[in-house]
């Protein structure tokens, strides 16, 4: 217990410091993480083999990480976090309709999947479906941080049908739930680097549900 409060105490002090050495570090045990829990799945892989894939022995990881789920809550709040971040730019952009806005952030999650692939693969592969029935604080914190995410799809949705955008006749959560589901289910057969990029991806899926979307016209 002892030799384990040191190593935690010791940790917080390089995190504190923080540094160039010991933020690439991380950086790359939390990319190695993602791609052995994808391999692996995240409860078969053990701290201990993230260590061995990394080139360290087990005593060393304690220094930059405290445990296989602390890497990935980290990803996962990260990217999180910077999806909220686009969206809060959109909102305060006066510049675009909301329809603009509604494409511009479908686009960014499908770039933002790719870029923290396979971190994110794993999020909805293994643990999406737990963290709701998670009571920890972190779980709490991420649903907390997913519902004001989907206000905020739900109020661009809303507001690209009362500007005329958007038909008005299908309810705004199926409108959502078609738009987004669709980015769901790229974790099922999308994979980096082979095939189209993720912004094609979802300007192709963009097209595809915009045609489908356009108000009745009165001369049609």
């Amino acid at each position: 217990m002892t030799q384990t409060s040191n190593i935690s105490r010791r940790r917080r002090t390089k995190q504190a410091k923080g540094g160039a050495d010991y933020e690439a570090k991380r950086a790359e045990l939390l990319r190695i993480a993602a791609e052995l829990f994808k391999e692996q799945g995240f409860q078969s892989t053990r701290l201990l083999d993230i260590a061995q894939a990394a080139g360290l022995d087990r005593a060393t990881v304690y220094y930059y990480v405290g445990s296989k789920e602390e890497l990935f809550h980290e990803t996962v709040e990260g990217v999180l976090d910077a999806n909220i971040a686009v969206a809060q730019q959109l909102i305060e952009d006066d510049s675009l309709r909301a329809i603009e806005r509604l494409k511009k952030i479908f686009v960014s999650l499908m770039i933002s999947y790719e870029d923290n692939y396979p971190a994110t693969f794993v999020y909805i592969q293994e643990q999406m479906h737990q963290v709701a029935a998670d009571e920890t604080a972190w779980a709490q914190d991420i649903m907390k941080k997913t519902r004001q995410f989907d206000q905020i799809l739900i109020g661009f949705i809303g507001d690209a049908i009362a500007q005329g955008d958007l038909r008005g006749d299908i309810p705004v959560r199926l409108v959502e739930n078609a738009l987004f589901g669709m980015l769901n289910w790229t974790h099922r057969w999308f994979v980096p680097g082979k095939g189209m990029t993720g912004q094609q991806v979802a300007e192709s899926f963009w097209s595809i549900f915009i045609g489908g979307m356009v108000p009745a016209r009165a001369d049609a």
